[in-house]
């Protein structure tokens, strides 16, 4: 009951499963993986998703500068997070 002394807290997880649906659906519709390796990659890679997506950012900008940075062998630009 956290919602009802603290302001600005919601009263349901509506939010929080939305935010999740995209990789239950992802998951559903492509089986899964078929390693652990394999899930790991897939919870990083929506985990950079779903965080950019929140921040305003494109996914696909922020993959290319931590490649960039990694071939540069520089620190890659964190002021996503």
């Amino acid at each position: 009951w956290v919602f009802l002394e603290v302001a600005g807290v919601e009263p349901t997880n509506n939010r929080s499963e939305r935010i999740l649906r995209f990789g239950v659906l992802w998951r559903k519709r492509s089986q899964g993986t078929r390693s652990e390796k394999g899930n790991r990659w897939v919870e990083r890679i929506l985990s950079v998703r779903q965080t950019a997506r929140l921040r305003g950012r494109s996914s696909f900008s922020i993959l290319v500068n931590a490649m960039q940075s990694h071939f540069k062998v520089e620190e890659p630009d964190l002021t996503w997070i």
